[in-house]
């Protein structure tokens, strides 16, 4: 009986092992601990409580693209530049450059994800400093591979989203005038935000048919509640339109005179872990029992 009962601790071990590690390799990894990603509406909040602070665009890259860090550094703390540092997933540094900032202290500059040096995917840490240690901080960005079948699968009516936890979506759109070209996104699951950019010449408006799937927003009673829709860090007012229990559409004002983007944040995501490895631990789990069982009926009996 003692050697069954370690027996099936040891099975047991190994099917964690084997799941979790075998997920580890597919989730996005939270190795920076300490970085801070900032919402659009928090960085005013954010400007108070820290006298040093970076926020990106958007929370997921593509290859290829450029990625733009804004900053605020206390008027005071003027004085030195700031050092910017950026390492790979690995912990390699690839980036080291000084910034100067404004009389508001405001700065401002762009990483290029196509060079050779960004040629990992992962999570990239991106840390400023000026002067004392005490005026630091860090963020992080993750750089995803473009699943070039997420745009041949979604159809000239869907936005392609790629999320990091490594699954590609279709997000249905309309526009009431013209059609919204060269449009794209990325979902964040940690922060439960979808960012959209959307590049048209002639749209006046975008309707967004939102899976409950990919993204919804709930009350703590478990009733819809009101996604938050920023652009260029303010509140963007939208329409709701009809609901279901599949999905939720927004409507939200465009204007074709510029390249905007919009992050859509609400309370629930898609898992963390594709559908695949849902399956992976739902098998070993099975595994388990069974062995529980067999072992129990072979072994406990008297």
């Amino acid at each position: 009986m003692r050697m069954a009962a370690f027996g099936l601790v040891g099975i047991s071990a190994i099917l964690f092992v084997s799941v979790f590690g075998l997920t580890s390799s597919f989730a996005q990894t939270d190795s920076c601990f300490n970085c801070i990603q900032i919402l659009p509406h928090n960085i005013e909040l954010y400007q108070d409580l820290f006298p040093l602070i970076i926020w990106s665009d958007s929370y997921v890259y593509e290859r290829n693209s450029i990625v733009t860090i804004n900053g605020h550094l206390r008027p005071e703390n003027t004085v030195s530049p700031v050092l910017i540092v950026v390492t790979n997933p690995i912990g390699n540094v690839i980036t080291v450059e000084q910034i100067s900032t404004g009389k508001n202290g405001h700065f401002s500059f762009t990483l290029n994800t196509g060079s050779p040096l960004w040629k990992q995917d992962g999570e990239y840490v991106i840390k400023a400093q000026s002067g004392a240690d005490t005026r630091q901080f860090k963020t992080k960005i993750t750089l995803v591979t473009y699943d070039v079948g997420v745009a041949n699968k979604c159809t000239s009516q869907d936005i392609p989203i790629i999320a990091d936890n490594g699954e590609s979506y279709c997000l249905p759109f309309k526009s009431e005038k013209g059609t919204a070209l060269n449009a794209d996104g990325t979902l964040s699951i940690s922060d439960k935000t979808l960012a959209l950019k959307i590049r048209s010449p002639n749209a006046d408006s975008i309707t967004l048919d939102i899976p409950r799937y990919l993204l919804d927003s709930k009350s703590s009673s478990g009733n819809d509640s009101d996604f938050v829709v920023m652009s260029g860090g303010k509140i963007v007012e939208f329409e709701r339109l009809s609901s279901d229990a599949d999905s939720r559409q927004i409507k939200i004002n465009y204007d074709p005179t510029k390249s905007r983007s919009y992050q859509i944040v609400g309370t629930h995501v898609v898992p963390e872990f594709g559908p695949v490895m849902m399956l992976v631990l739902f098998g070993s789990i099975g595994l388990i029992l069974f062995f529980n069982r067999t072992f129990s009926n072979r072994f406990v009996k008297f």
